[in-house]
């Protein structure tokens, strides 16, 4: 994964040490969040993450701010989208959160609409394979912010649900989150389905959950087909799923009853 993320950067700009260049551009960014980070909201988030990832202590709008003024106050602007990619990419490989958050939220807000949406997936899947994901919370803010709305623009639906597959846990749990995004458009619901019968025979939690976070959004806005894909699959749904992403559909108590007269 580095060796692609590099070849990204080095042939987007004419500069004899991209690296040194990332680096350059990326510290007064990371400098001024740090600046802004609070012990207390640090302890907090990594309680809640079960300390899954390291974290600043930042929350998100802050990190925005932060983020938009490094944008404008360095030109980032003026960068090729190429190049802009691949300082979103550097700071999603970082270790803390925020950094990786701050990778994410680039993409979202500046590179969605300039990036080719091939270019974005193929970086997406450099980082999932280098394992700059490793936990939920990291993967879902990149499932929302990134993949969702490439899913709803057109044409990433099919290799993002190819990577069902995938050997990497994360990378198969977002092959079902982004979908969310296009939750009431039946135009989807083969891909889907099928994408969830592939998962739905894991036991990973985080599995799991992925698709149930898909079928707790979806049973708000078209319950019926929400309950056809549970009655489908209420054999291989975990009981969490069951339990709190089900809530919504009126035979809810029924299926729990069911998961617990199978069990």
């Amino acid at each position: 994964m580095i060796l692609r993320a590099t070849h990204i950067e080095m042939t987007s700009n004419n500069d004899p040490n991209p690296h040194r260049l990332t680096k350059d551009l990326l510290a007064p960014l990371q400098r001024s969040m740090q600046a802004a980070a609070d012990p207390d909201t640090k302890a907090w988030f990594e309680a809640y993450l079960r300390h899954a990832i390291e974290y600043r202590g930042i929350k998100t709008p802050v990190i925005t701010r932060i983020l938009s003024a490094w944008y404008q106050n360095h030109q980032i602007h003026a960068l090729p989208a190429v190049r802009q990619l691949a300082l979103a990419t550097a700071l999603i490989q970082q270790p803390l959160a925020e950094d990786k958050l701050a990778g994410i939220i680039l993409i979202q807000k500046y590179l969605l609409r300039s990036a080719a949406p091939g270019a974005i997936l193929e970086v997406a899947e450099s980082l999932f394979e280098g394992g700059a994901f490793y936990d939920w919370s990291t993967t879902d803010w990149f499932c929302v912010r990134v993949l969702g709305p490439l899913v709803k623009k057109g044409g990433a639906a099919t290799r993002i649900a190819g990577w069902k597959t995938s050997a990497i846990l994360w990378q198969r749990r977002a092959a079902i989150v982004p979908f969310r995004a296009v939750k009431q458009d039946p135009a989807y619901d083969p891909l889907v389905q099928s994408t969830i019968a592939t998962l739905v025979k894991e036991k990973a939690r985080f599995i799991q959950t992925g698709v149930g976070w898909y079928l707790s959004d979806l049973s708000k806005v078209r319950p019926a087909v929400a309950a056809q894909i549970v009655e489908m699959h209420l054999d291989d749904l975990s009981t969490e799923v069951i339990r709190r992403h089900t809530k919504h559909l009126p035979r809810h108590l029924d299926y729990r009853s069911a998961k617990k007269t199978r069990a």
